[in-house]
């Protein structure tokens, strides 16, 4: 199907999600889990910064929990406000999380706060993807801001199911480009 706006995208993706049953979820979780961790990507980097899922995203909890206990370094979003945009702060566990912005778990106060240059891996959330490693998102532009100011090359790959993914998606010039995308049908870079 073609859509022609961003929020169309956003509704059809949005629907799709929150009807696909969790356990096929769960199966499809499992099969990108794996994908991702044998990747080079995950191999090659210390210090890994993702989002933490919300509701029906494919699931990070679990990988955020084996990048700790194999000694990688991980940091999450935190969005303190509107304008103020994302920051990233380092944690150790899921205790060093709460419910911050529109519910999702965010680090606590007292968690050391990440610098971009210290990131050499990026997992991405997303609502919709093309082929061409164009996103759209949630629509606040959180991730858009914060890449942007990024001083050097960092791989982005999202996280999604294969329904998600499209031939072209509509984008804007500010929109950040991710490097590749894990389903549980492939995993294509760009």
């Amino acid at each position: 199907m073609i859509f022609t706006s961003k929020k169309e995208y956003r509704e059809e993706v949005l629907t799709r999600r929150s009807d696909t049953s969790n356990e096929i979820r769960e199966q499809w979780n499992e099969i990108i889990f794996n994908k991702l961790i044998s990747s080079d990507y995950y191999k090659k980097s210390s210090v890994i910064f993702t989002f933490v899922s919300f509701k029906d995203e494919v699931d990070t909890h679990r990988f955020i929990e084996y990048a700790l206990k194999d000694g990688k370094k991980i940091c999450v979003p935190k969005v303190p406000s509107k304008k103020q945009g994302m920051e990233v702060y380092f944690i150790n566990s899921f205790e060093d999380l709460k419910k911050g912005y529109f519910d999702i778990l965010e680090p606590l106060e007292g968690c050391i706060k990440a610098s971009a240059e210290e990131i050499d891996f990026i997992l991405m959330p997303g609502v919709a993807f093309d082929k061409q490693g164009n996103r759209i998102g949630y629509g606040a532009g959180f991730y858009d801001r914060f890449l942007s100011e990024l001083k050097r090359q960092v791989p982005k790959i999202a996280l999604a199911y294969d329904f998600q993914l499209y031939e072209k998606v509509p984008t804007d010039e500010f929109d950040v480009k991710i490097d590749g995308v894990i389903t549980e049908k492939d995993f294509i870079t760009f």
